[in-house]
């Protein structure tokens, strides 16, 4: 095995790819010098063996009686997830969704900026949505170019979302986060991750129904 000082990153498993994002998310709040595995552990409701597991993938290591240290942590995490990257972002649709998205300030900590609203209501077009105007369909290409766009958001309804996800690859977008109920088709170079709230809702019942069945 290679030292750990000299670690590459790994395909990460996915349960420990999503607690590693908790992790980060923890780290952005701790003003210590040093975090402890068993005080992350409390603080996230897990097991300290699974975080020292889930840690273990990283090139930092902790220290005895210290544990790890927080800006070492915290700076391979921000590079694991591209934070110091800045990415720029559209969104399609600005409804109530689309606009929330765009109100939302807590972006800016993870180096994304939304440069852009659109949608194709006449009644929409024109409004300000935070301190973007919502523009027309034809200026997605012309905003995709002038600020380099990376990622399209889709917030429309599902019979759309299909024709929006063709535009925005069109336009070179190569990664899409779709909140439209549909599998979208694109092509393989295209990243699409999929926010179903509904499946969401439904997993969200179905273990409060297990919890009810218990007591």
């Amino acid at each position: 095995m290679k030292d750990s000082s000299r670690k590459e990153f790994v395909m990460l498993p996915r349960p420990t790819f999503e607690r590693l994002k908790l992790y980060h998310r923890l780290l952005l709040d701790v003003k210590e010098e040093y975090i402890s595995s068993e005080t992350m552990a409390r603080m996230l409701k897990l097991q300290p063996e699974q975080v020292r597991k889930d840690l273990s993938y990283l090139r930092t290591t902790g220290k005895p009686k210290l544990g790890y240290r927080v800006e070492e942590l915290k700076k391979e995490l921000d590079e694991l997830f591209a934070v110091k990257r800045e990415t720029t972002v559209v969104i399609v649709g600005a409804g109530r969704l689309g606009s929330a998205l765009a109100n939302y300030r807590g972006f800016a900590r993870y180096g994304i900026e939304i440069v852009a609203i659109f949608d194709n209501d006449p009644q929409k077009i024109g409004q300000f949505v935070s301190d973007l105007v919502v523009l027309p369909l034809k200026d997605l290409k012309r905003v995709v170019k002038r600020f380099n766009v990376e990622i399209g958001v889709i917030c429309v309804p599902e019979e759309s979302a299909q024709e929006v996800a063709n535009l925005l690859v069109a336009c070179g977008i190569k990664g899409i986060w779709n909140f439209a109920p549909v599998q979208l088709e694109v092509p393989e170079d295209v990243v699409v991750v999929n926010e179903d709230i509904t499946q969401s809702l439904l997993t969200l019942k179905h273990l409060l129904n297990l919890r009810r069945s218990k007591s």
